[in-house]
């Protein structure tokens, strides 16, 4: 989950860099970011365009979607919190602040889940990948192939094929964004923690820049399309998905990586803020 040679490049570029780093440090990442964003919207662009097919024919989102998929989210903050609680003993010492920190503003959490979404949107609900992130695309040749479009695995396979806003495969990778950051850090605690300080600054901006560029690049393509109509009305709709995906991303910790649970938690924490 979320490995493949972009986040191999990512961490070994910060750790080879001299210390004078020149202002365009990140130009090699933001172009390939580029790329990545640009065949994201061209896949979902794909999907979007009508056909006589109904299991792939596009459709209007409608205030009913919003509220369901409101509702659905707000049901797995339930879950997770449920589950963090259950699990709370057996936490690594390291994950306690957080895991205490989130259980606190538990209310918090619910109700801006609650009024995420203030008005209606004018978009599309199509097919889409499902379980998008940086473990998702192989690269070659400086280029992006997608891959492995079955969906998060631990959802019904009604529920993966069934039609949803693209924006959530466009969270995924955001979220993969967040998980690529804290990679870095940690190679960088692992091979010379002195340094982590002065590392963390460049690794918030490779963040701020990349998620800047992929957003950029894919509304170029995406909203002709017709997928949305303006981005700063689907924003909510997109804050909300990267919330369902670190929902997701910390049941998944819990279960398999307990010491990772800290990336999605600080990002449900810093939602409650």
């Amino acid at each position: 989950m979320f490995r493949n040679r972009f986040l191999i490049l990512l961490g070994a570029s910060f750790f080879a860099a001299s210390a004078a780093l020149a202002d365009d440090v990140h130009g090699a990442y933001l172009e390939l970011v580029k790329t990545l964003a640009t065949r994201t919207a061209e896949l979902h662009r794909a999907l979007a365009t009508p056909t006589a097919d109904e299991a792939f024919s596009p459709e209007p989102i409608k205030k009913e979607d919003l509220a369901a998929w409101r509702l659905s989210i707000r049901a797995e903050a339930e879950k997770t919190l449920e589950m963090l609680a259950q699990r709370a003993t057996e936490l690594p010492a390291a994950v306690i602040p957080e895991a205490d920190a989130l259980l606190s503003r538990r209310e918090i959490l619910l109700k801006r889940i609650d009024a995420s979404l203030p008005g209606p949107l004018r978009g599309l609900k199509t097919r889409h990948h499902g379980d998008y992130h940086l473990g998702q695309v192989l690269l070659k040749r400086n280029d992006f192939i997608i891959v492995d479009f079955e969906g998060e695995p631990a959802r019904p396979l009604a529920e993966r094929r069934a039609k949803h806003s693209p924006l959530r495969d466009v969270a995924g990778m955001l979220r993969s964004f967040t998980y690529a950051r804290q990679t870095g850090m940690q190679r960088c605690t692992v091979q010379s923690a002195e340094d982590c300080t002065r590392w963390n600054s460049l690794l918030d901006k490779w963040e701020h820049d990349v998620r800047s560029m992929f957003i950029a690049t894919y509304d170029a393509i995406a909203r002709p399309a017709g997928i949305y109509r303006y981005l700063e009305d689907a924003q909510p709709l997109l804050t909300l998905f990267e919330v369902e995906k670190a929902l997701y991303e910390t049941r998944y910790e819990l279960g398999n990586r307990p010491d990772w649970a800290t990336i999605p938690l600080r990002s449900l924490i810093a939602y409650t803020q």
